[in-house]
């Protein structure tokens, strides 16, 4: 199959990269959505595009409603909204897919009903060119019955039809260099040996769908939201749905700093550390020993009184901190750099990288309603009425975190970006970017106001937030 950067030409989209990589444009809803449809048709790319992916944050189904939906995924108007414009552009254009890899435990026909893909189905169903598609791209369905997870076959409208393939990063990948930690990679409720067979010193894959990768351009739909694990997720952290196996996505290394793990923070209390191995080897158990043991265990909870509802009141309390969800983790923003490596330079067949940028790319992000502290499966609504787009998804990252009043020095997925290349997304200086503010052109992250003091996820209180004398009014 042809490459779509020799189809589209790779020095035109290396070209267009480099003219706008140092800014954004955040544009806020109530100013109306009539100046919000020709800045979203601008800022896409010019050219006969005929394969789009939109990759949205699917990650849940509501499950409880003090974390509603609204929060928790991208708006299904904003998708629209984009898809039509896609449609209006791009004459050429031959499928439209949007798609995300939800988390294992998502209920994907509720998913449906409650985040208007339903709805949107419905309305283009009829078209036959472009072909609009939404799907749940994870390889395997899988529903939570008495707490444990079995496999799901009730419905075939699962997976990549095109299938999958994997990307091997290898030396490239920013895991490397802490692989002398390689056998203490974990991704919570996934077999580590798995886990350790993609990632070890020198070897490094990752499986993307087909359709992502053999697309031409990527538009990148993330929900404005703290993350436990991140600090925050943004255009960044979203490209975590883009893998269909979740065990292949190294999110900490077992222990605490004294073992040489981020797993805990250093003061990590005993309860914690004996409920998450208990945890750990019971998964591999059976079903009956998994429901005696998660009655213990909740008995055990409210004997020392850990919180694990992420509330306003619980976050207060004693709360679970655990599995990586704490300002340490080094490890989750190398496999976040991994994965924009790979939306940039991956081939279509997959393998090792490409030299030079194989698709568009353009972030939407949504920041109508985003979600403050345990996100991102609970997050706390913030009515922020924002839409953030840009090509270059850090820019866009380092102002939706101060728009969050959090401080990017201290989130290291921002914090780290020079370290993602010479000459990519992440070399500038975070002071000198332009942004335009409401058609106001601004001059540096720190020019920017802070919209709401987001409430930062429990392992991150009083680490990540912007001191006061950095809050712009």
């Amino acid at each position: 199959m042809e490459l779509p950067a020799q189809a589209l030409g790779a020095e035109t989209i290396r070209s267009r990269e480099s003219d706008v990589s140092q800014s954004c444009q955040i544009h806020s809803a109530n100013k109306g959505d009539a100046d919000l449809i020709p800045l979203l048709r601008a800022a896409l790319p010019d050219g006969a595009i005929r394969r789009i992916v939109i990759k949205p944050n699917w990650v849940i189904h509501e499950t409880d409603p003090d974390f509603p939906i609204r929060a928790l995924v991208t708006s299904p108007t904003l998708i629209e909204a984009t898809i039509d414009i896609c449609i209006q552009k791009y004459e050429a254009l031959e499928s439209l897919l949007v798609a995300d890899v939800p988390i294992q435990s998502c209920d994907w026909q509720l998913l449906r009903e409650q985040a208007g893909i339903d709805r949107l189905e419905s309305k283009y169903k009829s078209r036959s060119r472009p072909r609009i598609e939404f799907r749940d791209l994870r390889a395997q369905r899988v529903r939570v019955l008495n707490g444990y997870l079995t496999p799901d076959t009730s419905s075939e409208d699962v997976g990549d039809p095109a299938g999958y393939s994997d990307v091997t990063l290898d030396q490239q990948s920013f895991l490397d260099p802490i692989c002398e930690a390689a056998t203490s990679f974990r991704v919570a409720d996934y077999s580590p040996e798995e886990t350790q067979s993609s990632h070890h010193k020198g070897y490094h894959r990752y499986r993307i769908s087909r359709s992502l990768l053999e697309c031409e351009l990527f538009i990148n739909m993330p929900k404005m939201k703290t993350h436990q694990k991140a600090g925050m997720t943004g255009a960044l952290k979203n490209l975590v749905g883009m893998n269909a196996n979740k065990a292949f996505l190294v999110h900490f290394k077992a222990g605490s700093p004294g073992s040489g793990g981020d797993e805990f923070p250093p003061d990590v209390e005993w309860p914690i550390v004996l409920q998450a191995r208990v945890h750990q080897w019971a998964r591999g158990k059976s079903k009956l020993l998994f429901r005696v043991l998660q009655k213990s265990w909740r008995a055990f909870r409210r004997l020392y009184g850990i919180e694990v509802k992420a509330t306003r009141e619980g976050l207060g309390k004693r709360f679970l901190i655990s599995g990586g969800s704490w300002y340490g983790n080094d490890s989750i923003w190398r496999m976040i750099y991994d994965l924009n490596k790979i939306v940039l330079y991956a081939k279509p067949d997959g393998g090792a990288l490409a030299e030079v940028p194989q698709r568009h790319y353009l972030t939407i992000v949504d920041g109508l309603v985003a979600g403050e502290g345990n996100g991102p499966l609970q997050p706390l609504p913030v009515e922020t009425g924002i839409v953030g787009i840009s090509e270059n998804p850090f820019v866009l990252d380092f102002c939706l975190a101060r728009l969050m009043g959090l401080d990017f020095r201290k989130i290291p997925q921002l914090s780290h970006h020079a370290e993602f290349g010479r000459d990519s997304w992440g070399d500038f200086d975070p002071e000198t970017i332009k942004v335009q503010w409401n058609g106001q052109e601004l001059r540096g992250v720190g020019s920017l106001p802070v919209l709401h003091r987001f409430l930062p996820p429990a392992g991150w209180r009083g680490h990540v937030e912007l001191e006061f004398n950095d809050h712009a009014d």
